[in-house]
């Protein structure tokens, strides 16, 4: 899957919040773009003055030396009913790794910034971790809990990969995580999985089944699996 450049005009409501995007067109027209979050991420302008520039998911279907034909996915369409546009080359890029988990998460109907059926973030994350991205390395995951300093003590799950990916100064270590924090349990004790190698394939699937058993019968761990979090955010940045 890729992004597309276009540009956020304008934002309203609340839940869902609605949102005008303008995409420009390689024969110089503008398409207006109406939809609603989480199916047109807003992520990166909310609280931002419009216009801002705001990234569409799209897939190319086509290519020439200067422009690309996309179509929109999630059945974003213009006020024509169009899906299908081309535009520059230069505003379509490939998805970082962070955007494909969040696509994970949409196909199961999970906004990562209001996560409310943890079990479906849970089946998200393992269709992630099958993916495979070019000059990936020192690829692994892992599930921890607790209550952290760095989330002021709150009751704490994440759902978490690391990879090596080429940076200009040489290999940068990433980390993709869905850090979820809920209400309450105050007796939760710090837990984890530790990092998992296993790659990609049938043995990261086995291990990934293995991680789901144990929850059941970890002391707090099933409580705070069938919970809804009070505050959940999908974080794409180099590992400390």
């Amino acid at each position: 899957m890729h992004y597309v450049t276009a540009t956020a005009i304008d934002v309203t409501g609340n839940w869902p919040v609605r949102v005008e995007v303008h995409l420009a067109e390689s024969d110089g027209s503008a398409a207006v773009i109406l939809g609603h979050a989480p199916l047109l991420d807003i992520g990166e302008v909310r609280g931002s003055a419009l216009p801002a520039p705001l990234g569409l998911r799209c897939d190319v279907i086509g290519r020439d030396d200067d422009t690309v034909l996309i179509r929109l996915r999630h059945g974003a369409t213009d006020r024509r009913g169009r899906d299908t546009f081309r535009v520059a080359a230069a505003t379509v890029r490939s998805e970082t790794p962070g955007e494909i988990f969040e696509r994970r998460l949409l196909d199961y109907h999970v906004d990562p910034e209001c996560v409310t059926d943890v079990e479906s973030a849970w089946l998200a994350f393992t269709e992630f971790c099958q993916n495979e991205f070019d000059g990936l390395d020192d690829d692994r995951f892992r599930v921890q809990w607790g209550r952290y300093s760095w989330s002021d003590r709150t009751a704490t799950l994440c759902f978490t990969r690391q990879f090596t990916l080429p940076g200009p100064g040489g290999p940068v270590l990433w980390q993709v995580s869905l850090d979820m924090r809920f209400p309450g349990f105050h007796t939760l004790a710090t837990g984890g999985t530790g990092f998992d190698v296993t790659p990609p394939g049938p043995a990261r699937a086995a291990a990934l089944a293995a991680i789901r058993a144990t929850i059941p019968g970890t002391p707090h761990l099933y409580d705070l699996w069938r919970a809804v979090p009070r505050h959940s955010a999908l974080i794409f940045e180099p590992a400390v």
